[in-house]
This record gives structure tokens, C-alpha cells and sequence, in this order.
């Protein structure tokens, strides 16, 4: 155990000892250390004692236990950075089309799609993401967010937001369509203008949903200088799949009028549908471009306290915690008059079935 407390050359942070056992003569070690192994043929006592039982007794089943369980904790911030900088930029997309389009750029369908890649279909993509040779290692004070996911995530957002805007500003020069802003998309003018704007939402829709697939992608690999995202895709079978559905259901509801049916989506052509792919694919070479920033810079970027709620001291959260506790269930502690009537109805209940 003389490693213990010894700092690991390459990061500097306090070693994290395991060790492996099968016997009670290793108890104290088992005690001692950080995390401890017991093989398959250990002893009972040994077994309970350990953090974890192997099912076997290769030693490699311990080394593929540390692997295995540094990639859960890379995959979080895989998913963190990924559904971070989607919600960033969503919120702003909204807002600016509504004070500037008359009606927000995605519908509540849309949005509830958006929602579903966020939570469900990116989850399940980044969560199966398989370990690779070079996978950071950490500490057990380490912060879940790092400063290179915050430099990601803001970077990303405002490079986002800037693809959104030049879709949604310069989409009707760009796609050759005519409309006012107040025309909304259920009009249905002589002119068309309506059936025009809803082609335009939809374009600025498979925009976004576009950039996200490629920001999954990128949050793929989320060290300080990495860029293989696309590094082991094609052995992932859980990933490349559900790109594949994306991108699916994208192309099924610009091209049919599935579309209109289950998004409220117009009907697009080719050339418009590449230039958004196109203009989302641009998002790889933001993030290539992020990942070349100097680490010095890394320091100066501020980070939220991970060990405190967000907003924690203000007064809205406050009277909210006020609130809470006096609407919280308290026990009455039984008084001396609560004492005395519970006294005289035992009394009572006692002299009446005497009577009987």
C-alpha cells in the first residue's frame, strides 16, 4: 500500500489502488485499498469483503472491469456535452424566430422529435459507444464536466446558433422562396406564400436535426485534443443505426407526405435537402477547429460548481425551499393535554366493559 498516497506521474492526482485476492490473508489488503477484486474460486470471506466478485479467474477479467468502467463514466460526458449544446442552441433558435418569424422554426411535433433524439435516441448511441486504447483516466474528485467539454459545448452553441440564423435569414434567397413574415404556415394564399414558409420551417428543421447527428458524432470523443469521432463507428452497431434511422425518418418526411401527416412538414427537393445536409456537415470542422485551441486558454473558460444546484442562494430558490419545508409532513410530539384525554378514554373504555 505504499502507493497509496503517492501522485501519479503523468496527472499528478493521488493513485487509485486496486487489488486482486482470493484469500482471507488478503482481507487486509482488500480493506486497504481502493477498490479490490476476489476471483471466482475465492473464498467466501474474501468475497464478501471485495468491491466486486469476477466471474472468473483470469486476471484479465479485472483489467476489462477498470476499462469497462472508465468507459461508463466517458460515455455520461459523451451524452453531457451532446444534449447540453442541443438545448443551448435550441432555446436560442426559438426565441429569435418567434420575435423575428411570427411563429417559432419548429413545431410541437418537431420539438418532441428533437426531444426524443436528445433523450432517448442519443443516450442509447453514446451510451454504447465500446472503450478505446487511448481513454482518459480520472480520479474520484475529478468533475464530470471538464474544461473541454465547456470550450465544446460553448463553442459549438454559438457556431450552431450561426448556421441557424444564416438558414432562417437567408433561406428564402438561398432556396428561392417567397413569403412575408407575417405569412403563417396553415395559410393557404393564392400565392402560395404559406406552402412556401412551410418548406422554408421544414428546411431550417432538417437543418438542425442534421447538425445534431453530427454532433453526435463529434461528442464521440471528448478528450482535450481528440478528434476521432469517427474513430470504431463502424463497430458499433447501436450507433451507426440509429444515425441510420435519423436520417431515415429526415428523408422519408422531406420527400413524402408522411411528412405533412405526422410533423406538419412541406415537401423539399434534392438540391435543397443537400444544402442543408451540407451546411449541418460543417459542424465537423467546427469541432476540429475548437480542438486546436490552445490548453492554456481551457482555464479561463468559467465552469458551473458541480457541488451546489444552479441558482442556489437566490431568493427564488429560496422561497421556494421555504415553501417546501412548510408544506413538509411534521409528527405531533403528544402534550400534556393530549396525554390527559388519551388517559381519560382508556378510563372510559375500561369502565364500560366492566359494566358489560
Amino acid at each position: 500500500m505504499a502507493l497509496k498516497n503517492s501522485p501519479d506521474e503523468q496527472t499528478g492526482n493521488d493513485r487509485r489502488i486496486g487489488v486482486v485476492g482470493e484469500g482471507i490473508n488478503d482481507i487486509e489488503a482488500f480493506e486497504a485499498a481502493d477498490v479490490s477484486f476476489a476471483v471466482q474460486s475465492g473464498t467466501s470471506v474474501a468475497r464478501n469483503k471485495a468491491s466486486m466478485i469476477l466471474r472468473t479467474n483470469d486476471f484479465d477479467s479485472c483489467l476489462q472491469a477498470v476499462k469497462w468502467g472508465r468507459n461508463i463514466y466517458m460515455n455520461v460526458r459523451r451524452f453531457l456535452q451532446f444534449q447540453i449544446t442541443c438545448n443551448f442552441c435550441l432555446v436560442i433558435v426559438m426565441i429569435v424566430s418567434y420575435c423575428t418569424m411570427t411563429e417559432g422554426a419548429l413545431n410541437a411535433t418537431q420539438l418532441i422529435w428533437v426531444n426524443l433524439i436528445m433523450d432517448i435516441l442519443g443516450a442509447l448511441a453514446l451510451a454504447s459507444t465500446r472503450p478505446v486504447k487511448s481513454q482518459d483516466r480520472y480520479n474520484s474528485g475529478s468533475k464530470i464536466m471538464t474544461p473541454a467539454m465547456y470550450r465544446q459545448i460553448f463553442g459549438m452553441t454559438v457556431f450552431m446558433t450561426i448556421i441557424m440564423m444564416v438558414i432562417m435569414f437567408a433561406g428564402k434567397s438561398v432556396f428561392n422562396l417567397t413569403y412575408t413574415n407575417a405569412t403563417q404556415t396553415i395559410d393557404k394564399d393564392i400565392f402560395g406564400f404559406g406552402k412556401q414558409k412551410m418548406i422554408h420551417m421544414t428546411l431550417i428543421w432538417n437543418t438542425f436535426i442534421f447538425m445534431q447527428i453530427f454532433n453526435l458524432i463529434n461528442c464521440r470523443d471528448v478528450s482535450v485534443n481528440g478528434m476521432n469521432g469517427f474513430s470504431g463507428l463502424h463497430k458499433n452497431f447501436m450507433t451507426y443505426l440509429i444515425l441510420l434511422i435519423i436520417f431515415a425518418v429526415q428523408f422519408v418526411s422531406c420527400f413524402t407526405g408522411l411528412g405533412r401527416i405526422f410533423f406538419e412538414a412541406g415537401p423539399t427537393g434534392g438540391r435543397e435537402f443537400l444544402v442543408t445536409i451540407v451546411a449541418a456537415s460543417a459542424v465537423l470542422l467546427a469541432n476540429c477547429l475548437l480542438k486546436l485551441l490552445p490548453e492554456s486558454l481551457l482555464g479561463k473558460i468559467p465552469e458551473l460548481n458541480e457541488e451546489e444546484p444552479i441558482g442556489a442562494g437566490s431568493k427564488l430558490l429560496s422561497a421556494y425551499d421555504n415553501q417546501a419545508k412548510a408544506k413538509a409532513f411534521k409528527p405531533v410530539t403528544a402534550g400534556p393535554e393530549l396525554n390527559e384525554v388519551d388517559e381519560y378514554e382508556s378510563a372510559s373504555v375500561h369502565s364500560g366493559s366492566g359494566e358489560e
